[in-house]
């Protein structure tokens, strides 16, 4: 089954390089550029998203999505402390990994998450 993962990053740059990451291997990948975007695409098997976010932040995104879908979310954030780390998976997100990050681990978080979901 080919997954198709949406990436929500309000910077171009960083958004625009990781959809290049997925794309390269395999993955169908849709776009945002906030919060509210990405409720446009909410059919995603799987979100890579920002936490600090204009309009709508990755904090408050995942929140709601929680209250109606069930598929695998890692944030991708510059907040690096602990506290931070521990809000988001205990608001709902799979996995949390601070920027900068390498685009292989990248590619394996995003593997292992989808291998544990369809384990499901």
């Amino acid at each position: 089954m080919k997954h198709q993962i949406l990436v929500v990053e309000d910077e171009a740059g960083i958004r625009e390089a990781i959809a290049i990451y997925l794309r390269t291997q395999g993955y169908e990948v849709a776009e945002a550029g906030n919060g509210e975007e990405a409720l446009a695409y909410i059919e995603a098997n799987e979100v890579l998203l920002d936490v600090m976010m204009p309009v709508m932040d990755g904090i408050q995104l995942v929140m709601k999505l929680r209250e109606h879908y069930d598929f695998p979310i890692i944030f991708l954030s510059a907040k690096s402390q602990d506290i931070d780390k521990i809000n988001g998976l205990q608001i709902g997100a799979d996995d949390y990994m601070t920027k900068p990050f390498g685009s292989m681990e990248l590619i394996a978080r995003v593997h292992a998450c989808l291998r544990r979901y369809e384990q499901i």
